[in-house]
Formats: C-alpha cells, structure tokens, sequence
C-alpha cells in the first residue's frame, strides 16, 4: 500500500461523511447574509427562511451567551439546508462555530412540544457553540497562540452526555412546555429507564448501541436539572465554568467536587436516587400491568406504524437492528408474515378497499433525503407514484385518490394526489411558522393535527375551509377517523402522558381510552372496537391489540375554537427579519486556516521542522489539510497535503524523506551523519460522478497517480530514480447497507472495476492494468458471512501484483489507484512465488458480535463497546501469462475490539492469527485498524 494513503486518510476518515456536505447541493445558487453575530448560508430559493434563521439566531443570541457567560469571538456560520424530510441539526466548533439546521420541523416523538422548530433547533445547537467555544485561562492562553486545535475546547473533550444534556437543558422550559426536558415523551422514556433498571455512570459514558438510543440526551437533560434542583441554579453554570479551564483533558471524575463536594460517580448515585423518587410508580401502578391494557402482538427491536384494515388484517413495520426492516401482514387468525424490505422510517396507510400505501425515504438529485408514495402490489413489489414529492403523511381515499402533506422549505400542504401520483389540489396552507404531526382523511374530510402559536389543534378540512375542532397545550399527532365520522382518536399528553383520546363532534368532549405506563408512541385507527398501539418501552417496542373499554377512563371537556383556522401569521412570528441584503455565497473567508500546531521529526540524522493546519468552507465542499516541513540537513522540503471538495474529487500529496545509511557523529544535533536517503513523492487524484438511491449508489470517474523514489547515495555522489505513473478510470456499484447492531455491513454487494495505464506517460512501466473487486455480505441471524472475489489483470511491462500481509482495505472513503499490494494473511509481502502480471484472491469470512460491553473508564478516560470475531479463510495466487496457477491458502481467527480513548475518539482494533498452509506461509500474529474489507 502505498505510503501516500496513509497520510490522506485522515482527510477522508473526519470528512468523508460530514453531514453539511452530504446535504448541500453545489448546483444551487448559495447566498450568505450577514448579522451581527452570523454569517446565514442558504439556497436562494429559500432566501424568505434563511432571514427567518438570522432573525431567530439573534434572538437567541443574547439569552444563551447571558447565561453561560461567554460570547464567540468572531460570527457563527450558520448553514440552512431543506434536502431532509426530517429534522436534525449539528454544531461544531472546528476549524470555526458552525451550525446546520434543517428546515423540516418534527412530526413524531420527542421533539414534539409547545416551541416553534425554528427556535428549538437554534437554541438547542447554538447552546453547543457557546459551550463547546468557552474556555478560560490556560486553554484560552493557548488558543490565543494556535488558533483553533482540538486540544484546547476543554468543553468538547468530555463525554457526549454532558453535551447533549446541557442543550437539551437549555432549550427546555418546563413552565411553558418548550423543549423535551420534562416533555411527555422524555418523561415516559425515563419512567421506563427507572422501571427496567438505570444505567450506570460507566456504560452513559461509553455511548454504545443500546437502549434508549438517545441516552445522552435523556440521561445528560435530567441531570443537570438534578444539578439545579439539589445544588442550586447556579450550581450548572459553576459546573461548566469549572470545566472550561482544563488544560489536562478529560477530567470528569473530579470535576463536580468543587460545586458539589462529590466526584462524579458519587454523584452519579445520588442522581439515580433523585429520578427513583422522581419516577417511582404511582400507587395504582404498583403492580404493573404487563399487557398495558392490551394483548402483545410482537416485541421488537423496533416496530412502528402500525396499521389495522376495515378485513382485520394487522400491518407494521418490524426492524431487528442487524438487517433493513420488514413489512409484514397478520391476516385475521393467521401467524405473521414478512411481505418485503423496506427503509427504517418507512410510513403505512390503508384505503377502505385495503390498498396499503407507503410512504417511505428515498434519495432525490444525489443531495436529498425526500418521502414518496408507493403503492403495495399483490406479490409484495412496489409501485412508486411519486419522484421528489416529499409526501410524508398519505391518507387513501374511496376512489383511489390521496389526501397527502407535504413540507417544502419548512411549510406544509395538504393537497390532493392521484392514482398516479400527480397532485390535483391544495386543500390547507399553513400559516408561518405552523407544524403539522398527522393527517387522516375520509369522504370529502380530512383531519390534521397542529401545532401553532405554541398551542395544538384538529383542524379539519371540509368544502374548501379549514375549522379548528379542538385547541390547547397538549401535544397531539396520529389523528385516526373512529368506526364513524363523528369521532376523532388522537395521540396526545394531557396529564403529560401520551395515551389515546378521542374527540366526538356530538359530545364535544375529550375520552382518554389508554392508561400506558410510559406512554403510546403510534396507533392505528380502531376498527368494531379495536387498535393497534405500540408504547414507549425500557428494551425495543411492544406491539398490543388493544380493545377500547366500553366506557372512557376519563373524560374532560374540551376547548373548541370560536373562529374558523386561517393560514394568517400566527401571533407569535417574528417580522423582524434582517434589513441588510446578502450576497452571494464565497468560500474563501471561511477557508482561511483557523490553527496551526509544530510537526516535527527527528531520527537517523535527519531533523525536519512545520507546521499543520486544516480548513473548509462554510458549506463543507471544500475540505483541507495542511503539513509543510522542512529538513534542514540535506535541505529538502517535505510534507503532505490533502484536498476534498463535495466528497467526490480528491487530491492528495506526500513528499517524506527515509534515512538508508547514517554514521553516529556526536558533533551532530541529530548524533548521526546521513550517508543514504531516499526522497518519496506520492500524489493520487480522483473524480467522481454518481447516482445515488437508497437501495443502490452507482458511480463512476477517473484519475491518476505518481509513486516516485529518488535514492541519494551521498558517498558515492550517485541518485536512483524509481518513477511510477498511472492514468485510470473507476467505476463501481454498491448496495451494502449497515444497520446499528450488524457486524459491518450486513446485507449487499458491492463491485468495483479499475482500467489503469501507464503508456506513454514516461515512468517506470508501460502497460495497461485491469481489477475486479467484488464483495458480498449475507446476513445469518445477528452475524455475517462476507465473501470477496479480487481479480487482477497486467500486461508484461506492467507493474506486477504482490500479495500478502494483513492490512486493512477499508480505510477510505474514494477508490484508490494504482493499487498493486493484496492482502492474503498468513503471508509476507513481496514473496516472489506471490508476485505476478495476474492475480486472484477470494476470501470468506464469518464474522459475530460477541458482546456489547460499552463502559467507559473515567480515570484513564478509555473505554470498550463491541467485541466481535471473525474466523476466515484467504486462498489466491499470482501468476505471468501462460504460466500455471498456484493457489496458496490460509485461514485464522480475528478478535475486533472497538476501543474509546477520552470519550471522543474510537477506533477499531483487529487482533488476529492467521497459518499459511504452503510455503512460504507461516503463523502470523498481527494487530490492525479496522476490518479486512
């Protein structure tokens, strides 16, 4: 492999998946406008919400850097992108304070709540900036000096928990219902947390890939209101202030003693009492029931959008964490079945005739995340309506028509669709600002539910207007129609618990129909008296039928709107958009390197001295690394460079210098006089183009490569050029797919096809070179049997192919060429009976998880999640034309540990021992980073 790899892999490992590039379109005309304490990057299409993100952002600015008691010192750079049917954000301090933030508001689970979206995802993520940027005397010193370096963001180098929990903490206020911290859906999921058995300080810190999935946020959010509730308001902002002062890194353990006289895993104890008494069981809760009110269908690992016919027939979709997850049918009085694979997030629907709907994520133009509709045939394959619709609620309707919303730029519609996917008409706008969780459709009516203004809604749509039916604070969504028109089932959180209401026109009057101990997450609509319902658990989902009980649990009178709904800005939105203009988008600020660190080397006799540095711009397309040297003996200058622009096009630069022969010489700095070196130069350029779908990403591009070795043999006054050069194209198809417990990738296939020459470009060889990569993943229960096939052809003049060693072909993230070295464990590199113009390989692996063990350490800071095996066997020969094939096998055993070093960093080990059955095999012991392949 050649040297030149290495050095780049850094730029691809911490870029190659960066989410602000992954979703920025380069295509779109990007324009940037400038506040006080940011600079908004959006598409221009969406110049109306990127002001809208300015003007919230500066709201929200003087609120969190009051209260942290910290102000970033040059403009945040905020990134507003609308390629996701999902809400998320991110915030990072390196290499500058950035933010992206997606428009889609949230229409499931815990990020339901009374705030605007807007709001909660900017406090939320500029809580992030303010925090993770703090930083006082010594690490303050230092970042004067360097500019930018990890090592000085105390904040950032302390376990995501505290992170999480601090913004989440921030962005919540409990009176007014803003935020998930005491939200009906956290507080269910840490009802269930106490009910099962919390966890430790340990496996907290150590992340991992247990339940619930978002412990950082739950865990971290409830304990700094314990800091607050037991030490006083002040005590979490003592707690940060304290932190941000560690020149030693990672010192967790002791950090709280200074607020609270506790180390942390003392007070991680008294937290746990503090939420037992906070979630202890109601009384009527002391025997729990174990059904919740309804027969268990299925337990899972995941089961979402359940869905019951007007036949009886039970649909949902179940995942089990290793492979993509599975629709499956229960016929009445029949066992389950698997119909097809579908995408995690995938969305169901029925029509009265019993056509089922999906609605399910698909890649649209290679930059997004969208939902379209599908229609499910008889023999479980799937018609597609829709391309780029960005339907992600659908309602059949009689006649085959669709009652759908849509999100485009952060608003919703509802419109209508038909058979073939085309949309007929709008029936509701939202007004600014406004959210919609849930559709359900019948006849001529539709119902959704809203959040507006802080306060939620059915409104329903019928005749061309819109009437608000119901309207208070709870957070409502999954609107169901009930066996007749006249009544509304709903998910919602009065008494901060989410069960099932309803809402009848007649009565006017709110039923409550569940009494689930940590809440219900979805329901499907009730048919002759029964639903399906799946609860927020402790380990997976729960699946009941539950029977709705002939008389409500509890009824409520209800708080009907007087006038009908309008889609007129709602009291709350914000007109003061900035009043500057913006300009087009320019990288070149935000490019400009933030740090520089000394890089030095010293051995042999040789002393090099430089610098290093890295950068990117605002939108993530450009991507940086910089190490310049300077060996002062025999006055050469080295160094390496890496360059990534969007993920598809790289350039990478290595020039490093070897001592071959030295002579001690005391006289020297270095104690060594050089007599023989060797100058390397290695460059790879690679372009790619593509076409990207969920199931199926296919690329294809070109590029070329240089490996040249200059050796200077001082004594003899005499310098040996080795010189390699290669032009080539790529091409490739790949369908692997990784889920959160599979060993690697765990279902799929991947191929990869090379042509390569070296005509006439001057180097050392001329020839033309061919490969063949294949690779197969077969899931068997949780492990995986991967297969790999490697096929190599040269001519004569052509640089041959070596086979032999361990090391890992994982490791990057864009094709590489001028590949001649294979792995074939059991084996050294460059034996001659493994050399040839031809070559083969095919391996076989099995690889299992053995066992989850995620704990982190606090003193050291270094941890273990997974430990894994894998037994395989490697066979492959290398040979010239018309020459026989000898084939030289081996096999072995490999242990992979994912380890954790200061709760930022993981890396995976693989620890194996591999026998070569023919000469020159022999037992090899060998410790790498990451898989085989």
């Amino acid at each position: 492999m050649k040297l030149f790899l290495h050095a780049g892999a850094a730029v691809l490992l911490a870029w190659g998946l960066r989410a602000e590039a992954q979703f920025v379109d380069p295509s779109l005309r990007w324009r940037t406008l400038d506040t006080a304490h940011f600079s908004v990057h959006f598409a221009e299409h969406t110049r109306a919400q990127g002001e809208l993100v300015a003007s919230v952002a500066e709201s929200v600015y003087p609120r969190i850097t009051g209260w942290l008691k910290w102000k970033p010192e040059s403009r945040t750079q905020i990134v507003v992108v609308d390629s996701l049917d999902l809400s998320n954000g991110l915030a990072s301090p390196l290499p500058f304070n950035f933010m992206g933030i997606v428009l889609s508001p949230p229409d499931e689970g815990e990020l339901l709540q009374n705030r605007e979206w807007l709001e909660l995802v900017l406090t939320h993520e500029f809580t992030h900036v303010v925090h993770l940027d703090k930083a006082t005397h010594a690490p303050l010193a230092l970042r004067r000096i360097f500019g930018r370096i990890l090592w000085v963001f105390p904040n950032l180098l302390e376990p995501r928990w505290l992170l999480e929990g601090l913004a989440v903490y921030s962005e919540s206020d409990r009176n007014q219902g803003f935020g998930r911290l005491g939200q009906s859906h956290f507080e269910g999921m840490m009802r269930a947390e106490v009910g099962r058995g919390l966890r430790s300080l340990r496996e907290v810190n150590a992340g991992g890939r247990g339940f619930p999935h978002n412990r950082d946020y739950l865990y971290g959010s409830y304990f700094f209101l314990f800091l607050g509730e037991r030490y006083g308001p002040g005590a979490i902002l003592d707690y940060v202030e304290n932190y941000s002062d560690n020149l030693i890194p990672f010192r967790v353990h002791s950090n709280p003693v200074e607020v609270t006289g506790k180390p942390m895993d003392a007070l991680w104890l008294e937290y746990h009492d503090w939420l037992r008494a906070r979630f202890a069981a109601r009384p009527a809760e002391a025997g729990v029931r174990p059904d919740e009110g309804g027969k268990i269908i299925a337990r899972a690992w995941s089961l979402t959008s359940p869905l019951l016919t007007r036949e009886g027939e039970r649909w949902y979709v179940r995942g089990d964490g290793i492979t993509l997850p599975e629709l499956v049918r229960q016929a009445k009085g029949l066992e389950p079945e698997s119909v097809r694979s579908v995408e995690s997030s995938t969305r169901l629907s029925a029509s009265p005739r019993g056509e089922v709907l999906l609605s399910k994520l698909e890649i649209c133009r290679n930059y997004n995340y969208y939902y379209d509709l599908y229609r499910l045939g008889r023999e479980g394959d799937l018609d597609r309506l829709t391309d780029c619709g960005r339907f992600r609620f659908a309602a059949p309707l009689d006649d085959g028509r669709i009652v759908s919303i849509r999100v485009v730029e952060g608003e919703a519609e509802v419109v209508v669709v038909n058979r073939e996917g085309a949309v007929e008409r709008s029936l509701y706008r939202t007004a600014p600002g406004e959210a919609l969780t849930g559709l359900a459709a019948r006849g001529d009516a539709a119902v959704v539910t809203s959040l507006r203004d802080g306060r939620w809604s059915l409104v329903e749509i019928a005749g061309g207007k819109a009437q608000v039916l119901l309207v208070d604070r709870a957070v409502k969504h999954s609107p169901r129609f009930g066996d007749s028109a006249d009544e509304l089932y709903f998910v919602a959180s009065y008494g901060n618990v989410d069960n099932v209401w309803s809402w009848r026109r007649s009565e006017r009057r709110l039923a409550r129909w569940t009494d689930a101990l940590g809440g219900v997450r979805e329901i499907s609509a009730p048919v002759a008296g029964e639903m399906l319902v799946t609860t927020i658990e402790a380990d997976g989902d729960v699946l009941r039928l539950h029977r709705l009980p002939e008389a409500p649990l509890e009824r409520r009178e209800a708080v009907v709107a007087a006038e009908p709904a309008s889609p007129s800005a709602p009291q709350g939105q914000r007109d003061d958009r900035p009043s500057g203009s913006d300009r087009p988008y320019e990288p070149w600020s935000s490019l400009l390197p933030r740090s520089w660190f000394p890089a030095a080397y010293v051995a042999d006799g040789a002393i090099a001295l430089g610098v290093q540095t890295f950068g990117q711009d605002a939108l993530g397309l450009h991507q940086y690394t910089l190490t310049p040297l300077y060996e002062f003996t025999q006055q050469q200058g080295l160094g390496s460079a890496a360059y990534v622009y969007d993920n598809r096009h790289q350039l990478l630069l290595n020039r490093w210098m070897t001592v071959k022969a030295s002579t001690a010489d005391d006289r020297k700095f270095s104690g060594a006089q050089i007599d023989a070196y060797t100058i390397n130069e290695t460059a790879q350029w690679v372009s790619l183009w593509r076409h990207l779908s969920y199931s199926t990403r296919i690329y294809w591009g070109g590029g070329g490569a240089l490996d040249r070795e200059v050796l200077h043999d001082l004594a003899a006054g005499t310098s040996t050029p080795r010189d390699e050069r290669v032009l080539g194209l790529v091409a490739g198809v790949d369908t692997r797919r990784i889920q959160l417990l599979s060993e690697g990738p765990s279902q799929g296939q991947q191929l990869q096809l090379f042509a390569e020459t070296s005509n006439r470009l001057r180097g050392a060889y001329s020839g033309n070179f061919y490969r063949a990569d294949w690779r197969v993943y077969l899931p068997v229960y949780a492990s995986v049997v991967a297969l790999r096939w490697n096929e190599t052809y040269a001519q004569p003049e052509a640089e041959p192919v070596q086979l032999g060693g361990s090391f890992s072909e994982e490791t990057f993230a864009l094709p590489v060429l001028n590949q001649r070295e294979f792995p074939l464990r059991g084996y050294r590199s460059g034996e001659p009976a493994l050399t040839g113009h031809r070559s083969r390989l095919g391996t076989i692996e099995w690889r299992t998880p053995i066992s989850d063990i995620d704990r982190h350490f606090m003193v050291p800071p270094a941890g273990l999640n997974r430990l894994s095996m894998s037994v395989f066997f490697d066979a492959g020969a290398a040979w010239e034309s018309g020459a026989s094939q000898r084939y030289f096998k081996s096999a072995g055993v490999e242990l992979l540990s994912e380890v954790r070093l200061g709760y930022l960093f993981g890396v995976q080990l693989r620890a194996g021992v591999a026998k070569g059955f023919e000469a020159p095999g022999r037992t090899v012991g060998y410790l790498q980073i990451g898989r085989s392949f």
